[in-house]
């Protein structure tokens, strides 16, 4: 069956594209030990078993691009106890706030002419005491600071984050995107299956879930071992295409600005993991060597059935938040058992046989799972080309937004896209062509 079924009135061209940044291969280095089956057990939600506890050491590792991007909030500051003699008229001083509840501060000094940043790295109010924390704007078009080695410290060890900085003016003030370009890696065994294992961490003091699923927070890829570096999973933008924020994938407003998804097949970092028919209970801690240890303690909560609809599913993500379970189902059959428990966000990758198309979705409706109802996802396809229209009555003017849906709504994007042709709209009457057009791409 046809992964994408065009619509009467919409016709869309296709080119085969190709993929930004080709193949990636990431050097692993994985160290596990091997877990106790996955065995049923009926008994309380996370009730643990020591005897199938196990910890996988995550490698810390930079790429040459962001798999997580987060606006921080900008707040401006008086000034500093010493400070360099600046070359340009405007300069505004101010502090990155990283995180709203614990608020790591990031001071700064921003040469707006001069197109530099200071950074006050070991937050001492003296700007003349950190050569690496002065940076100038890499390219033209943009103020992007690459390269800000940011470090937190958690648990009696310290932990660094890679980011590159892209900081504008707007009304009168600052906003700064952070883009993430480093993360841990390894391998793990999970119900006798190997894996590749991969956190990102959200650059805010603290290695966990966000606090809303409004929020794309740390993230985790759980990938089999043999798609560890599949190229069209780690699709992404360059960074030319940051400054316009085209970049941003998945997540559709209200979520666009909270983080990206350049890796399509990345989820929200759990705290409660249901892979391969068996739960785990999840802790994350920075090792003294730079590196991250994620443990799993095997827990055995009661389950219930779901049935999934759709064609071509690959995988489908159900994320319940950190009050719940995020169940990761691989190639799913019609009928599945997961933890019971609400799931109001579900991510789905869908791959046309002979990999020639990925799309990822993201779902939110509120799915609730029981021991005794059996609810359904229409996960897959086949998708739809579809047009959203809406109206400002104080302009006159009509807005169509293109999308990429299935039966339940669920809006999608590709992977493999050209886009020098983006879906191209036509308004006929009749047989009578009215107007044509293409849509913006991003």
């Amino acid at each position: 069956m046809a992964f994408v079924r065009h619509a009467r009135d919409l016709r869309r061209e296709s080119g085969s594209g190709k993929l930004r940044g080709a193949g990636l291969w990431l050097g692993l280095l994985g160290m596990w030990l091997a877990c106790g089956g996955p065995g049923r057990a009926d008994g309380p939600a996370d009730s643990p078993s020591a005897a199938s506890e196990m910890v996988a050491h995550l490698q810390y590792r930079e790429v040459d691009f962001a798999p997580v991007c987060s606006e921080v909030k900008v707040m401006r500051r008086a000034g500093f106890a010493r400070e360099l003699a600046y070359g340009g008229a405007r300069l505004f001083r101010g502090q990155f706030v990283l995180d709203r509840d614990t608020n790591p501060l990031l001071p700064f000094a921003w040469d707006i002419q001069q197109r530099k940043i200071y950074l006050d790295l070991n937050h001492n109010g003296d700007l003349t005491d950190d050569p690496a924390g002065v940076l100038a704007a890499s390219g033209r078009d943009l103020q992007l600071f690459r390269d800000i080695r940011l470090r937190f410290a958690s648990d009696g060890a310290t932990y660094q984050v890679l980011v590159d900085a892209h900081v504008f003016e707007q009304s009168g003030g600052a906003r700064v995107f952070l883009y993430v370009r480093s993360l841990w890696e390894g391998a793990v065994e999970l119900a006798g299956k190997k894996w590749y294992l991969a956190v990102i961490d959200r650059p805010d003091g603290r290695i966990g879930p966000p606090a809303s699923l409004k929020e794309i927070g740390d993230r985790m890829i759980l990938r089999p071992w043999a798609d560890r570096d599949q190229p069209f999973l780690w699709w992404h933008a360059t960074l030319r295409y940051v400054h316009a924020l085209d970049h941003v994938k998945l997540v559709n407003f209200p979520f666009r600005y909270a983080g990206n998804a350049e890796v399509f097949d990345a989820f929200n970092l759990p705290t409660r993991l249901f892979v391969q028919g068996q739960a785990y209970r999840m802790d994350y801690h920075p090792e003294s060597s730079g590196n991250l240890a994620a443990a799993f303690r095997a827990v055995h909560p009661p389950l219930g059935k779901l049935h999934l609809g759709g064609d071509n599913v690959r995988r489908v993500v159900l994320d319940s938040g950190d009050a719940g379970f995020t169940a990761v189902l691989d190639s799913p059959a019609s009928e599945v058992e997961v933890p019971v428990g609400v799931y109001p966000r579900q991510i789905v990758l869908l791959q046309r046989a002979g990999f020639t198309n990925v799309a990822v979705g993201l779902g939110n409706s509120a799915l609730a799972v029981t021991e005794s109802n059996l609810p359904t996802l229409a996960a897959g396809g086949p998708l739809e080309n579809a047009v959203a229209v809406s109206t400002r009555l104080s302009s006159g003017t009509v807005s169509l937004s293109y999308q990429l849906t299935n039966a339940a709504g669920i809006s999608f994007r590709l992977a493999f896209q050209d886009e020098r042709t983006p879906p191209r709209l036509e308004i006929r009457q009749g047989d009578s062509l009215i107007a044509q057009d293409r849509f913006e791409f991003g």
